[in-house]
């Protein structure tokens, strides 16, 4: 999605649904990701568990830089993403033995494998939905091995949700202060409500640390999603692709109702809300229009942390 808006819920559809369309294909550039591998010494580790692992998009591209033959396992809640992430896998690693490779359904805080199994222990925009992440961290620790590598990509969503484009300068400052606050007390709102935190990237190094890891390092992606005339990269089409559903959706980019009663919960008034709400929905209009006339670009820059640290 373009940064600057916050994805509804879909109760019909299973978690992250929404986030699993082509765009997360470009998500990272894969230079990056080699170095980040050498950092990480990928190499020298045959076992990997990707926690929420989802459709694998995070796990399948890390997998291929360990020693093989390598072991596989990932779990997530959602009946779904555990039948269909398999066959993905496979098509990505057709050498693979089945029997190296496992998916399974169940609970973050709960992983399904014993003490000290793995020796990479990964997870992807998982934590900031669970609203205690550190049991999760104390989970996955419990199954890395003593000198394995735990690894968690995490976001601080509340600054990818104010983004710069070639159409603020022509906002007023209240406005714009606005949309800081109305983000800032739907983010406070939502860790209230026990949704998670959209902005635990900045924690982590501290998490890690209270937990024990040693070797901590912390990377930032180095991915933006800019948008610029004539649109015409892949990962440019993919993400007005995704623009376009919303654009054509009768609910338009946001659940109104949902930022209500964040916003609500994070301190918010009803007055604010429907000042506030209003100025996205105009805000929402003349980037559409911007786009459709081709004057419309942004860096789109993100904030998306890489933790990773070493159990003793």
């Amino acid at each position: 999605m373009l940064p600057s808006r916050m994805k509804p819920p879909t109760s019909t559809l299973p978690h992250s649904a929404d986030q699993f369309g082509p765009q997360r294909d470009f998500w990272w550039n894969r230079d990056f990701l080699d170095l980040m591998a050498k950092r990480w010494r990928l190499r020298e580790a045959s076992s990997l568990a990707d926690i929420g692992c989802g459709l694998c998009h995070w796990s399948r591209l890390l997998y291929g830089y360990l020693r093989a033959p390598a072991r596989f396992a990932g779990v997530d809640r959602e009946a779904r993403w555990v039948a269909e992430a398999p066959q993905l896998f496979r098509n990505a690693f057709p050498d693979a033995s089945p029997d190296l490779l496992s998916f399974q359904q169940g609970d973050a805080t709960r992983l399904p494998w014993p003490d000290d199994n793995f020796e990479v222990v990964t997870c992807q925009t998982v934590l900031m939905h669970l609203p205690r992440p550190l049991e999760a961290l104390r989970e996955m620790l419990r199954i890395l091995r003593p000198g394995g590598l735990l690894l968690c990509v995490e976001p601080n969503n509340f600054w990818n949700n104010l983004p710069f484009t070639s159409l603020t300068a022509e906002e007023p400052v209240e406005a714009i202060v606005r949309q800081f606050e109305f983000w800032l007390r739907c983010h406070r709102g939502r860790i209230a409500a026990g949704r998670g935190d959209h902005s635990i990237g900045d924690l982590l190094p501290g998490y890690f640390a209270q937990l024990g890891l040693v070797e901590i390092d912390v990377h930032l992606s180095d991915r933006p999603a800019a948008m610029f005339p004539h649109y015409n990269t892949p990962a440019q089409k993919a993400l007005l692709d995704e623009e376009q559903k919303w654009k054509d959706s009768p609910a338009g980019p946001w659940d109104p109702e949902d930022l209500r009663r964040l916003l609500l919960l994070g301190g918010g008034s009803e007055e604010f809300f429907t000042k506030a709400i209003a100025e996205m929905r105009e805000r929402f209009n003349r980037q559409q229009h911007a786009l459709a006339n081709g004057s419309f670009h942004a860096g789109y820059g993100s904030v998306s942390y890489l933790v990773s640290g070493r159990k003793l």
